[in-house]
């Protein structure tokens, strides 16, 4: 599924439809830094009182980038927004499906449990 990170103990379908959920540690680390970093500008500009509409944000963002030598994109990718959604969420169902054959943790606590209960009952 390519899945690297969730919220949880297994991914929701939820979660497969988040673009940061396929980055990497050193990739979520580096886009975490730039966007604290973007946003202590955005924080100075707005102490500054200095108003700023949309495409001004575009433009400084794309000057912030470009400044940490990052890529910008030019274009909006080959594939949709939706059709990567829906490959995503195919992927999740063939995941969900193999997993629903294994045991949850709470019917291995269940178990557990009853177990127990049964051990003392024979006591």
């Amino acid at each position: 599924m390519g899945l690297t990170s969730w919220s949880g103990d297994k991914p929701r379908k939820y979660d497969v439809s988040i673009a940061k959920n396929y980055l990497n540690q050193e990739e979520l680390e580096a886009l975490n830094r730039i966007v604290t970093a973007y946003l202590e500008f955005a924080e100075v500009q707005a102490l500054n009182r200095r108003p700023m509409y949309m495409r001004d944000w575009i433009a400084k963002l794309d000057d912030f980038l470009k400044l940490g030598e990052r890529d910008i994109l030019t274009h909006a990718g080959r594939i949709s927004h939706e059709l990567a959604v829906d490959k995503a969420e195919t992927e999740y169902l063939k995941y969900h499906s193999g997993q629903s054959d294994q045991i949850t943790r709470v019917e291995k606590d269940f178990l557990s449990a009853a177990k127990k209960i049964e051990k003392q009952e024979h006591h």
